[in-house]
């Protein structure tokens, strides 16, 4: 079975991704990792992330492995290129920018569409924002989560407060965040958009336990 899950950033769907899939025993795959991994190998060999040709002929180079395991007992992840360990990379405000205008690349995301399917091996859920449109069009079933932008800035400030005592002011998350929702709208290919037969979820003033509980509701009794 696969579960998709798609929404903007900080709508909530990684939070609740991983609680799901640990209470189902699935695996967990957070497709935006390719892309974080693609730019942290990018941003260490002196690529520009605007250089396409260079990009493609990278990623044809390089292993990138996400840990799927759900566990919630690990603040993220591992994810790894070639054997390194790049997981707090990854995570860093700094490569912001960068990651995205390498996820915006139509041809990075063509060429990554194979392996997030791959990651997803057997009973999965599967986050992302255009996982119910491209990645897994045929998914079982397919959730789309929003909310507003000054509730996903507030979520983000308490993610770097959190990991990594970030000073950065709301002000410039805000501007971030509104960027990032054009970009991700704008752009050619797979756009962020809730596939046709998603189920959308307003995540605006509920409880962690509230979001999960409505997801599971739409599920089959396991």
């Amino acid at each position: 079975m696969i579960i998709a899950i798609d929404g903007p950033a900080g709508s909530g769907k990684t939070t609740i991704g991983r609680i799901l899939a640990d209470e189902l025993g699935f695996a967990l795959v957070d497709t935006g990792l390719f892309y974080r991994a693609a730019t942290v190998e990018a941003r260490r060999r002196g690529i520009a992330a605007t250089d396409v040709a260079k990009l493609i002929q990278m990623l044809h180079d390089i292993d990138i492995v996400v840990d799927t395991s759900p566990s919630l007992e690990t603040e993220r992840p591992l994810l790894t290129v070639d054997g390194r360990d790049i997981t707090r990379d990854a995570h860093n405000p700094a490569i912001a920018a960068d990651l995205s205008q390498v996820s915006q690349l139509p041809d990075v995301r063509r060429l990554l569409v194979e392996p997030q399917r791959r990651a997803a091996k057997g009973d999965s859920v599967v986050l992302g924002r255009d996982i119910g449109t491209v990645i897994f069009p045929a998914a079982d079933f397919k959730f789309f989560f929003t909310a507003p932008a000054a509730e996903r800035v507030a979520r983000r400030r308490r993610e770097l407060d959190k990991t990594s005592g970030s000073a950065t002011p709301d002000a410039v998350l805000e501007q971030e965040v509104e960027a990032r929702d054009r970009a991700d709208q704008e752009r050619e290919v797979a756009p962020l958009r809730p596939a046709t037969d998603a189920i959308i979820v307003a995540t605006e003033g509920k409880s962690v336990r509230q979001v999960f509980d409505e997801v599971m509701a739409r599920l089959p009794k396991h």
